[in-house]
């Protein structure tokens, strides 16, 4: 079966059996501690870039790009931009978010 991605902006956008049940008790925390918006964890695993992290979790970076990407979708706002460098770190073992941050170049 083929699906049309015409007019989607997000075509790599997962499943909702492949998102996070939970939030870990350090990621909550983490997002807390670093004021990451806990509502927006949803925004950073369908739009972050997928990298695997080599320590059994997958790492959800919100790229320049990603942030563009998600900018088409929703708007030009101060929280869409204020997603820029969040990361989200997904255990692969049962899709817990692990822990959250800010990547800084």
């Amino acid at each position: 079966m083929e699906v049309n991605t015409v007019g989607y902006s997000n075509q790599d956008y997962q499943a909702n059996s492949r998102r996070p049940a939970r939030l870990s008790r350090h990621a909550d925390k983490r997002a807390q501690q670093r004021c990451i918006n806990r509502v927006s964890l949803p925004l950073v695993l369908a739009y972050g870039q997928r990298e695997f992290d080599g320590k059994g979790g997958i790492r959800y970076l919100m790229t320049s790009e990603s942030v563009a990407s998600l900018q088409r979708a929703l708007g030009r706002t101060q929280q869409v931009e204020a997603l820029a460098g969040v990361y989200a770190v997904v255990s692969t073992e049962d899709n817990t978010v692990i822990t959250v941050g800010h990547r800084f170049d």
